[in-house]
């Protein structure tokens, strides 16, 4: 390997390294924080809290604008542009901001018209998806092999955030300054992108209406995902919040942030088979079905290990974590850790169809999960509460990442690849 190459292979490695290290740290530290106000508040205050939070992560997914999954790629296609853009970028969230700040405001007003502080609650909280469009910048700063930037700041940004909701909450009981908490961790996070950007790089600011209507139409397939992703994700508990209360929000949430506690394992597991499976696609197409069935192998029976675990354990692990109040999530989570767990399939599904160019089907299956996802939880809600909800997604994902998988004919051949590999046939 030539010097140069060298290099850049470990200066990849380097900003892989960070990117992985942050993302850990921030979600270990956001979930300890999450379990302390869970103790500190009522049910009704962190069902409350959660509920707006859902909306709020369904305008932010959207307003993103699909621009995150491809601003790297122009990048390099010409770095020249870069600052252009950014800046042209972010002008467009802001403008989507203030709109998504508007139709928040009258959602709720509508759907809550009797609870004053949900709605001050959720303006507040609103504030974060204005000063969050400026989040553009760690997508340049990983570009440029300068994840730690990122990676740093943002722990900074959070211990401040940190320490501030806690004496909201535990010293002043007061859930608007919480909040307000929330959005100062993207405020300072953005302020120190913006800071290190026009020290290291420049100041000037370049908005181009062009490029903004350009990086809009490439981004399209990206902003329907999110907007299905994220009714996958917010759906049941928002609607939990307008069918019962703020308590089973509470509750269900509880359950779904341990579910989730072993995101970082598949997700990573499947970033690093990705490269080597699309390279063997173009080489060797037994290599290319031989690694797919291994990582369905692997993701599929170490959620297996998982969801045995928590389900036996649900009971002393809520008590730990949550304390007596939130013994009502045991249920739910014995049900939902094996929809998240199985979630991750679509992940693997969504690698082989873009491997075999079949991405159209990706919109298809998540449409499909997210109306039948809406509908399940409409019915089993009523019937079940946050034990419903947690069997709606578990359906759900079972219909998106197998079912679908099996009928539609372009996908069948990676059906038999992914029962193969639940099988342990053929993976050696």
């Amino acid at each position: 390997m030539k010097v140069s190459e060298k290099i850049k292979s470990s200066r990849l490695a380097k900003n892989v390294s960070w990117i992985f290290f942050g993302n850990l740290a921030h979600a270990i530290l956001a979930f300890l924080l999450n379990i302390l106000v869970a103790r500190i508040l009522d049910l009704n205050d962190n069902g409350m809290l959660t509920y707006a939070a859902s909306w709020i992560t369904f305008f932010t997914s959207v307003g993103s604008l699909g621009f995150k999954g491809i601003i790297s790629r122009e990048f390099s296609k010409n770095e020249g542009r870069a600052n252009d853009y950014l800046w042209s970028c972010i002008t467009a969230r802001l403008v989507f901001s203030v709109l998504a700040i508007i139709a928040l405001q009258v959602i709720v007003r509508i759907s809550s018209p009797n609870d004053p502080t949900l709605q001050l609650i959720v303006l507040c909280q609103s504030m974060s998806i204005l000063f969050g469009s400026f989040d553009m910048f760690i997508y340049w700063y990983r570009y440029k092999n300068q994840a730690d930037v990122t990676a740093i700041y943002r722990l900074a940004a959070f211990g401040i955030s940190a320490a501030w909701r806690v004496v909201a909450v535990a010293v002043l009981k007061n859930l608007i300054l919480y909040v307000a908490g929330i959005v100062a961790e993207t405020v300072f996070f953005v302020a120190f992108l913006v800071w290190f950007y026009r020290k290291h790089y420049t100041k000037k600011i370049k908005v181009s209406r062009a490029t903004i209507f350009t990086m809009l139409k490439i981004s399209y397939p990206f902003i329907f995902s999110a907007v299905l992703a994220t009714i996958y994700g917010q759906a049941d508990k928002i609607m939990l919040k307008n069918m019962i209360d703020y308590n089973s929000v509470a509750l269900y949430n509880a359950s779904a942030l341990i579910a989730g506690l072993v995101v970082i394992i598949p997700t990573t597991i499947i970033e690093g088979f990705r490269p080597d499976i699309m390279d063997a696609k173009l080489s060797d197409e037994s290599l290319y079905r031989r690694r797919l069935r291994q990582l369905y192998a692997i993701i599929f029976w170490s959620c297996i290990a998982y969801g045995a675990f928590i389900t036996i354990l649900a009971k002393p692990i809520i008590l730990i974590l949550y304390g007596e109040k939130y013994l009502g999530a045991v249920s739910s989570l014995s049900l939902i850790v094996w929809y998240t767990s199985f979630s991750y399939f679509g992940a693997i599904n969504n690698v082989y169809m873009v491997a075999e160019d079949v991405v159209k089907w990706v919109q298809v299956t998540t449409l499909s999960g997210a109306i039948l996802n809406v509908v399940l939880n409409f019915f089993f809600i009523n019937l079940w509460g946050i034990v419903g909800a947690a069997l709606a997604s578990l359906l759900t994902q079972i219909f998106a990442n197998f079912i679908l998988m099996a009928v539609i004919p372009d996908l069948r051949k990676g059906f038999r690849i992914m029962i193969q590999g639940i099988a342990l046939r053929k993976i050696r």
